[in-house]
């Protein structure tokens, strides 16, 4: 059986999806393999004004594998009216302080991110 590892606390997070970039924190609390919490984010599409959300987050760690989904969203800060598709996200756990891979939303959409362990 091999060792849960311990992701609980606050990460930089950092994606690219094709049509724009997301930077902000994911703050993660962990009971054994499961995960939740919340991810807070500016997204910022290419010509467009940029907006911050909030996402909370329910997951769970198999193995080197950590799979998060969106459960729930409100918006922080936008100058337009917005409707957002919640996220999912599938990574590698490369160290207690790496994770990456690959994102999608509800619309299908694709990207690649990164969290990195900053407490």
């Amino acid at each position: 059986m091999s060792k849960i590892l311990n992701l609980a606390g606050k990460w930089k997070y950092n994606e690219d999806y094709g049509y724009g970039l997301a930077n902000g924190e994911l703050h993660l609390s962990q009971e054994g393999n499961k995960v939740q919490g919340r991810i807070i984010f500016t997204d910022n599409l290419h010509n467009e004004e940029a907006f911050m959300i909030q996402e909370f987050v329910e997951g769970v760690i198999i193995d080197n594998k950590i799979i998060i989904d969106a459960v729930e969203w409100d918006i922080i800060h936008s100058e337009k009216e917005i409707i957002y598709e919640l996220d999912s996200w599938n990574g590698d756990i490369v160290s207690e302080e790496l994770i990456q891979g690959k994102s999608m939303d509800d619309q299908g959409i694709e990207g690649r991110f990164e969290f990195k362990k900053m407490i």
